[in-house]
């Protein structure tokens, strides 16, 4: 058996199209480990990305070596700077140059990225390495359900695989699959053909991600495709919402063993569900700031959640937003109990420990990495606490058991309790107000920016819910940004638009040869689903027996 080696690298990094807070290498250099190469990946792997499982795989296979080249990661954020770019791409080359010959090339990409030259980064970095590896060799992806998946990507990489759930719990299994899929084409157990079809499709993460609803149901259909025989993978990725590109929307994909019609017909028959339930994924209706405060200030029980899905840290946001804390500051003599909210704020931070605990201090507020949503706000209070970070990561939202935090401040506005930090928090981090000793659990009112993450620390305790329809660069409601470059029509910023599964784009690796699909040919009727669940959408033509695994 001939050893294979296999080149690993990893980007991550989701880049909002209308923050203005440009991502730069100090941003990666600051994120976690910063930028690895070479051996210092394995030393610093995180236990919860996708390269635990693709070295993983690759330490099962008797003739696999991994080749570790590059991983770099940083917060979302806004676009990627040129510099930057620059920097990676001259970087990524040099591994693969010394890392030559390689006989694959297994890839964690997050499939969201865009840069200042390049709105599709994740196409440009397999350019890049299709570019020096060549036309012959294949390459995997492992991708992040969220990616916006171009043409580029498709064309240039042999296969791909996506996450199947939000909140994310499947990276490591994801990478695995990857890995497997690579090594089943190295070892000629299979010849993959791809389908895709984009879905004009727009929208943010419904409120219980792929745990219920209609979501759910469509990526339940996705698993039970991957279970056809002859499937190497089926994937939906419902897109990033925030990224103004032009290869914006759904995506869907199949990947087959040397069965194209199959794989047209499985895009098919998931983008027209997906389609079907449209109107089905749409957010729920939100409330201005000050409405939503008054609500819950009329709400029973404990804790109230109000969430600024506006300003997530992990949807690219700045989190420093003040349209919610305004309200609260206005509105907080309404409640009776304890009103908490999160800003980080360096600058605010470094003036109150200037001072001592007990002291009244007046300072300016938030509203400083942005100022195209809100202004910094003056707040009078008392400081109650002054500690230093990190606190634990509650909801697993990062790949560390804790998040750095810098220092951390609590000033105290009567009942309100304002809790600063030097740095931002992904996720919303019960512990972030234990570590002042406060139990956020036994306030009346909690505010949060995020926009599914509460499920996994608040859902199971939170009296009620409430959305509150902020600004800020990561709005549920995406009137309020003027998009330029994405396809149109799309639903629902068309909301009266109609569509049909068109002909799949068809992919079958030029490394490979096999017989090309007659595309013209119309679709037959196909059937996914275990014996306990099916369903099935017919089309025009012959109805195929199930294959299954």
């Amino acid at each position: 058996m001939p050893d294979f080696r296999i080149g690993i690298a990893r980007f991550w990094h989701e880049s909002n199209s209308f923050s203005c807070a440009l991502t730069t290498v100090e941003d990666f250099n600051a994120y976690h480990h910063g930028t690895l190469l070479g051996q210092d990946i394995p030393k610093h792997l995180d236990q919860r990305d996708e390269i635990v499982g693709i070295i993983g795989a690759l330490d099962d296979h008797p003739a696999a070596t991994p080749v570790p080249l590059l991983s770099a990661g940083a917060l979302p954020s806004g676009l990627i700077t040129e510099d930057t770019v620059q920097h990676f791409e001259s970087t990524l080359r040099g591994q693969l140059q010394r890392a030559a010959p390689l006989d694959a090339v297994c890839l964690a990409l997050h499939g969201a990225i865009s840069s200042v030259p390049f709105p599709d980064f994740d196409g440009h970095i397999l350019r890049v390495v299709r570019d020096e590896v060549g036309p012959h060799i294949p390459i995997t992806c492992a991708l992040d359900c969220h990616a916006v998946v171009t043409n580029q990507m498709f064309d240039l990489s042999t296969a791909m695989t996506a996450y199947r759930t939000h909140p994310h719990v499947d990276e490591v299994e994801t990478g695995r699959r990857a890995a497997h899929i690579l090594l089943d084409i190295l070892d000629n157990k299979i010849n993959p053909t791809a389908a895709r079809q984009r879905i004009p499709l727009l929208l943010p993460p419904p409120d219980d991600g792929t745990h219920s609803g209609a979501l759910k149901e469509i990526f339940d259909a996705v698993i039970d495709a991957n279970q056809i025989d002859n499937v190497v993978d089926c994937s939906l990725c419902p897109s990033y919402a925030w990224q103004d590109v032009p290869d914006q929307g759904w995506t869907v994909w199949a990947v087959t063993d040397d069965d194209p019609d199959l794989a047209q017909q499985l895009v098919r028959t998931i983008s027209q569900q997906a389609w079907d339930a449209r109107r089905r994924l749409l957010p729920e209706p939100m409330l201005a700031p000050q409405d939503a405060v008054r609500q819950a200030a009329a709400t029973e029980g404990c804790p109230v959640v109000i969430v600024d899905t506006a300003d997530v840290i992990g949807g690219g946001a700045d989190g420093d937003t003040t349209g919610l804390l305004q309200a609260l500051i206005d509105l907080r003599h309404e409640f009776e109990g304890l009103i908490l909210c999160h800003i980080p704020d360096p600058e605010a931070v470094a003036q109150i420990k200037s001072h001592q605990l007990g002291d009244t201090v007046t300072v300016t507020i938030g509203g400083k990495r942005d100022r195209r949503y809100t202004q910094p706000i003056e707040v009078t209070g008392q400081i109650n606490c002054i500690t230093p970070g990190p606190i634990t990561d509650d909801g697993q939202f990062g790949s560390e058991p804790m998040v750095e935090t810098g220092d951390i401040v609590c000033l105290a506005v009567d009942n309100l309790r304002l809790v600063l930090t030097e740095r931002v928090v992904m996720g919303p981090q019960p512990s972030l107000f234990r570590k002042v000793g406060v139990e956020p659990f036994e306030a009346k009112l909690v505010t949060l920016k995020t926009g599914v993450g509460f499920k996994k620390t608040y859902g199971h305790v939170a009296a009620a819910v409430i959305r509150a329809n902020c600004p800020g660069a990561s709005s549920y409601d995406l009137t309020r940004y003027d998009f330029q470059h994405i396809p149109r029509t799309i639903f629902p910023l068309d909301m009266n638009a109609d569509w049909r599964p068109q002909p799949p784009a068809f992919h079958n690796p030029h490394w490979r040869s096999t017989s090309s699909p007659n595309s013209s040919q119309p679709s037959a009727d196909i059937a996914i689903g275990r014996t306990s669940r099916t369903f099935a959408i017919a089309a025009s033509g012959p109805s195929p027996a199930l294959r299954q695994r």
